[in-house]
């Protein structure tokens, strides 16, 4: 895919500026905080919701089990906070699954998802596994696009999707559950965490993971979404960053000079809770500078913003 071409693509694409439908609002989705704190979503994983709800973390960070009755084995996707409950509810999944964590796996570097990574592994005597290299801790190894994490009789893939952030990963297990972090959730869209987070490498990795093929997604937020709707979540996803980016160009052509405060404002609205307006704002500022990068836009020195040209 080239982001760059359609960018350049964007006001014949969608001449009214139209607001892509999220397919998952045909569903029957649980409700948010209702989806169940440990549970099972697919053959030996479970789930755990982490005690960190909120406007960001929707539900909780999901906390991934992945087994292997065989060997006895697991490995865990994302510890997230560091909370003593959570930690019970991951031995108490343990125990029950008569299994022994052998290794952490981290999507990327998001505390959310990461913080307790360290204090977990030393206190199960495990190494942690992730993109970027600080966060690799005692027999766990740096992750790069194509390794493959061998657990018992199963394996995992790792797929690099930067884009949310730099190091960011995802992992697929037995061909069938694809692992996304915060690259696509379970409700709701990401947030292009700038500066660290890169509107077109978003979209190539997005289009990278549609190209694998429907899969069932198991998201770090929020409920699983079925491989019969998978490609159908991808596409909004891309279409839903383009929109943005289609706006930024619309506020731009009718408010010529422009702040990134105010332009968000201007996109997102008076519905946008206040906690999120940060969020927001950080997909605004990735977004104008991908704009900036390709020549659509360009800055003053004050930080205010106007259509090239």
């Amino acid at each position: 895919m080239s982001s760059k071409l359609k960018v350049g693509q964007l006001v014949m694409g969608n001449p009214q500026n139209l607001n892509p439908v999220d397919p998952r609002e045909k569903l029957d989705l649980p409700s948010l905080g209702s989806m169940p704190q440990i549970s099972g979503v697919g053959t030996s994983i479970v789930r755990i919701i982490a005690p960190n709800a909120s406007h960001m973390t929707l539900d909780g960070t999901n906390t991934y089990l992945i087994s292997d009755p065989i060997s006895g084995s697991a490995v865990m996707i994302d510890p997230g906070p560091d909370s003593d409950s959570h930690l019970n509810s991951v031995r108490q999944v343990l125990i029950a699954h008569q299994v022994e964590l052998v290794g952490i796996l981290l999507t990327h570097h998001h505390l959310d998802h990461s913080e307790t990574a360290a204090k977990w592994a030393n206190l199960f005597g495990v190494g942690v596994s992730a993109r970027r290299e600080k966060l690799v801790l005692g027999p766990g190894k740096l992750l790069v696009e194509g390794d493959i994490i061998q657990l018992g009789s199963r394996h995992l893939q790792v797929i690099e999707t930067p884009g949310h952030v730099d190091d960011h990963l995802g992992f697929i297990i037995d061909d069938e559950f694809l692992f996304t972090g915060d690259h696509i959730l379970g409700r709701s869209t990401s947030v292009i965490s700038y500066p660290d987070g890169n509107v077109e490498k978003y979209l190539d990795s997005l289009a990278k993971v549609k190209q694998i093929g429907p899969r069932t997604i198991l998201p770090g937020h929020g409920p699983v979404v079925s491989e019969s709707i998978s490609t159908e979540v991808i596409d909004y996803y891309i279409a839903h960053r383009l929109y943005r980016i289609e706006q930024i160009i619309s506020q731009l052509e009718a408010n010529p000079v422009i702040g990134s405060d105010d332009l968000t404002r201007l996109i997102y609205g008076d519905a946008l809770p206040e906690p999120l307006f940060l969020p927001a704002m950080q997909s605004t500022r990735a977004a104008l500078k991908y704009l900036l990068e390709i020549g659509q836009v360009e800055a003053d020195n004050r930080g205010r913003y106007r259509l090239s040209g």
